[in-house]
């Protein structure tokens, strides 16, 4: 039996704990060969005694005292995985929900998302809860079946006679019961099922409902432990000196003056830069400023945002690599009365999280433990073993609940982590490692620049026979299909671009021809990473904003228009109907217009209307934006509910003032300062509905992104007659009240 790839053999032992408990695992094997002494569980609970410590590396247990702990694999970034994951466990489990909590995994492939076909450790692409779904529900169906098998032995009745409620195991006939914690013993015992029943949807009481996020008490009062809270004894605190330009290296280094700050340790040469070791952060941001380094600039990029813009705008004239082509679009053009077409313009962004990069290493020289908030903790550890020279038992990795991620922790090159690395490897001694705000706004990565062009061709009945829609980027989880590399690949057997690229190729408007094409291009001195909605950010502005111009073009309503468009796509519709119904489009109070846009991605679907108001002096004020989310089956709504109003604020801090200049291949941007996000006064009334469909669980960490931009900039042409062409509108003169 499989569930999301995992097998049942693999897929769960069990055993009895200290204490009489039951522990269950997803595969064999512990997290690492070292004890650990982790700062917190994060869960409200005394950290685990040493008789404890060997439960860190399983997947969820059952106490004698009734307590069910949850152990998540993937990583919290606020997105609520310690509490949507436990969530599904307790449902098939049947569970009393005010006894679950949940831990952060360790770093183990037990652990791994079943998104990655297994593989990884990886929290992207709105992948927690759909990638763990099935899996959690097969484990907490099988426990549930193993307390009951016990239960039936003990009373010496048939299992099937038994049912659960509540964490108890209930015999109606016998008038008896006994909770998981006094059966967790023998139902250790059991053998595991191969085929558990999983309960129908129809009779879900945990999930479907909004409980209290189980992290919530403790954000509340500030007991919740990030990993920049980690402190372990004889811990130092290191600062890295860096290039001014991406790829430079120090040349020589003069520590004199550094070394004389009063709590400087030492200094250390690492292929990053140059790191100032010293007793606190203090001290060694003193150091790294009195610090005298000469830079070898041969090899480093000299990326300049105004020529790099002006590339991409001649690359626009040539054709690209095809990633979809429907019918024959160059005859449907030569047929068409008229051919539509518009450039848009996309400058490099930054995640800017709130919680700046940080990583603990604790090297001795044979072994490590490493604390981190990161996405994608299976290639950290990868790497961090590379650096120091260990085997993957000689590391234990705890991975951190993050302040935010967006993307930037989740780097396939482990950049962060490495650097730490090569600073402990070189101490050798307990050491937090820290990239400050700045540190990271100026020394990457980004949001990779685009340009895109999209074109339409109408007949004489004003209908779409045609669409073009072109982009030139970095697409980084396409760089296989690199052209530069193409003839070097032409023999591999590769997948369809469509299915690597996260071009937004799934534009949904019924148009008999339609060529998407892209120019993958090579920026090696310029570091890019994927950012929360990655390319669906700058492909789905230009096809709603393009879409609208279209709509008044031929003379009809933005809503109506896409609603005709749709009328193959009915989840689209639905939340377009959706949408149009809870912001009473088209019925906006005096002085105030609507925007509108739709898209679908990640098996989930959003519209939006955003309302704005702008005034003569063109002083932008954002009002209101309404979403609403078709996710499938939201496991928790008010988490969705949440996803969605921090995606609309995150999307409105890009379109309103995200920004990174190059000049010379020096980044212009270092904090909030200068690259501002949206504060509380300019934040808008945020309304969401969600769409039940019924369908199969859909990702809704970027879903609520892509559209806010082009139904901003809807709205503005509907104030104001401006079509939006390049973001972000700080730049085009906006004031943004």
């Amino acid at each position: 039996m499989t569930h999301s790839g995992f097998s049942r053999r693999d897929f769960i032992r069990v055993s009895v704990m200290a204490g009489g408990g039951l522990l269950v695992a997803c595969g064999g094997g512990s997290s690492g060969s070292r004890p650990t002494t982790p700062p917190s569980n994060n869960n409200g609970t005394p950290t685990p005694t040493p008789a404890e410590e060997f439960i860190l590396g399983e997947f969820m247990r059952i106490g004698t005292d009734n307590r069910i702990t949850v152990l998540v694999g993937a990583t919290e970034i606020g997105q609520g995985a310690l509490t949507a994951i436990p969530m599904i466990v307790a449902e098939e489990l049947d569970a009393d929900w005010s006894l679950v909590s949940a831990e952060q995994s360790p770093v183990a492939a037990n652990f791994n998302n079943p998104y990655f076909q297994n593989l990884l450790q990886f929290t992207v692409a709105s992948s927690a809860i759909r990638g763990y779904f099935d899996a959690q529900r097969s484990v907490g169906a099988a426990i549930r079946q193993m307390l009951i098998n016990a239960a039936a032995k003990l009373w010496g009745v048939n299992a099937s006679s038994l049912r659960t409620e509540a964490s108890y195991v209930i015999d109606d006939i016998g008038g008896r019961s006994a909770s998981y914690g006094e059966l967790s013993s023998a139902a250790a015992n059991e053998s595991v099922p191969s085929n558990p029943p999983l309960k129908d949807p129809a009779s879900y009481r945990i999930i479907g409902t909004s409980p209290q996020r189980t992290d919530a008490s403790a954000k509340t009062d500030g007991s919740f432990k990030y990993g920049m809270d980690v402190d372990i004894p004889g811990m130092l605190t290191a600062l890295i000196a860096r290039p001014p330009r991406f790829n430079g290296q120090a040349l020589s280094v003069d520590d004199n003056a550094a070394l004389a700050v009063p709590g400087v340790r030492s200094v250390h040469t690492i292929p990053g830069g140059v790191a100032v070791v010293a007793d606190d952060f203090w001290a060694a941001q003193q150091g790294r400023k009195a610090l005298q380094v000469s830079w070898n600039e041969l090899l480093a990029g000299r990326t300049d945002s105004a020529s790099q813009r002006n590339d991409y705008n001649l690359r626009l004239n040539l054709p690209g690599l095809p990633i979809r082509s429907d019918g024959s679009t160059l005859l449907a053009q030569l047929q068409a009365s008229e051919t539509l077409s518009a450039d848009y313009y996309f400058p490099f962004m930054a995640h800017a999280a709130m919680e700046p990069l940080n990583v603990v290493v604790d090297y001795d020289g044979s072994s490590a433990e490493i604390w981190t908030g990161t996405q994608s903790a299976t290639l950290d550890k990868i790497f961090a073993g590379v650096v120091l020279g260990l085997l993957p038992d000689q590391i234990n990795f705890h991975m951190m609940p993050a302040g935010g991620g967006f993307g930037r922790r989740g780097n396939p090159l482990a950049d962060f982590v490495r650097d730490a690395c090569f600073v402990a490897k070189a101490l050798q001694q307990p050491v937090k490692v820290i990239w400050t705000r700045e540190d990271d706004m100026k020394g990457g990565y980004y949001r990779p620049a685009a340009s895109v062009r999209v074109s339409a061709s109408l007949n004489s009945a004003d209908e779409i026979t045609a669409w073009t829609h072109r982009a030139v980027t970095q697409d980084v989880t396409a760089s296989l299909y690199v052209e530069n590399a193409l003839d070097a690949l032409h023999d591999m057997e590769l997948p369809p671009l469509a299915e690597l690229t996260d071009f937004e190729t799934g534009m949904p408007y019924k148009i008999d021809n339609v060529l998407m094409d892209a120019h993958l291009t090579v920026l090696p001195t310029m570091p890019s990473l994927w950012m929360r909605s990655v390319n669906k950010f700058s492909d789905v502005f230009a096809q709603e904003t393009f879409i609208d111009e279209l709509a008044l073009r031929v003379r009809q309503n933005p809503y109506t228009f896409r609603r005709q468009l749709l009328s193959e796509k009915p989840r689209h519709r639905a939340v377009l109907d959706a949408v149009s119904q809870a912001a009473n489009w088209g019925r906006s109070t005096s002085g105030v217009s609507q925007g509108i846009a739709v898209m679908g991605h990640w098996n989930s679907f959003i519209a939006q209307v955003v309302e704005v108001s702008v005034s003569a002096n063109r002083e932008l004020t954002v009002h209101r934006v309404v979403s609403a989310v078709d996710c499938g089956t939201a496991v928790n709504p008010d988490l969705v509910i949440a996803q969605v109003e921090s995606a609309v604020i995150f999307a409105l801090s890009s379109v309103l003032f995200g920004e990174i200049l190059l000049e010379d291949g020096v980044v212009q941007q270092s904090n909030f300062d200068d690259y501002p996000v949206l504060r509380m006064h300019q934040t808008p009334i945020i309304e969401t509905v969600i769409v039940n469909s019924g369908n199969s669980v859909g990702g809704v960490g970027e879903i609520g992104v892509p559209c806010v931009g082009p139904a901003l900039a809807n709205a503005i042409f509907a104030a104001t007659g401006e079509r939006i062409r390049e973001l972000p509108l700080s730049r085009l003169n906006f004031i943004i009240a």
